[in-house]
């Protein structure tokens, strides 16, 4: 020995196709309507976020009914940057549906959170003066994404193969 103190070998941090392989639908052990909920947002934010990101008004006045006059341009940024917002939502929504299935209890827990904090924010904390379609979306959808978390998180016996 030269004196110096022994490094144990440390394993090589997993490479992109094992963690992927990690991740992946066979180590999903939850109900299927949870990654099924999981692609019908995903369809969701890809709609809304498409059309907040998208159309002149970002739907702001011709969905939502708010009044451009004032402030128009802070309404549209901000539209927008909620549009981006759901429009990799979706993309992270339809990849765990589809692939990365271990993650469904993940996402659908955030959405979850999301809900809550939207139904919250858009009817007690801050309410929105208009009769916006998100307005009653996040009521709506708040039992639904409760119902597809516990199914997510319900752990179903691993199936054997012979």
């Amino acid at each position: 020995m030269s004196g110096g103190a022994e490094h144990p070998q440390q394993s090589p941090a997993p490479a992109p196709a094992s963690l992927a392989a990690a991740l992946g639908n066979e180590h999903y052990r939850g109900h299927g309507f949870a990654w099924i909920f999981l692609l019908l947002m995903g369809a969701l934010n890809l709609f809304r976020g498409a059309t907040h990101l998208f159309r002149p008004d970002g739907g702001a006045a011709s969905i939502a009914g708010i009044d451009l006059s004032l402030n128009g341009a802070v309404i549209l940024s901000l539209f927008a940057a909620m549009g981006l917002g759901q429009l990799l939502m979706a993309g992270i929504d339809f990849a765990v549906a589809l692939r990365f299935r271990r993650l469904v209890p993940l996402v659908t827990g955030y959405h979850l959170l999301h809900q809550l904090g939207a139904a919250i924010i858009l009817w007690w904390w801050r309410p929105l003066p208009v009769e916006a379609p998100g307005k009653f979306g996040a009521v709506l959808l708040l039992p639904v994404a409760l119902l597809a978390f516990f199914a997510a998180a319900r752990k179903r016996p691993a199936r054997v193969t012979q």
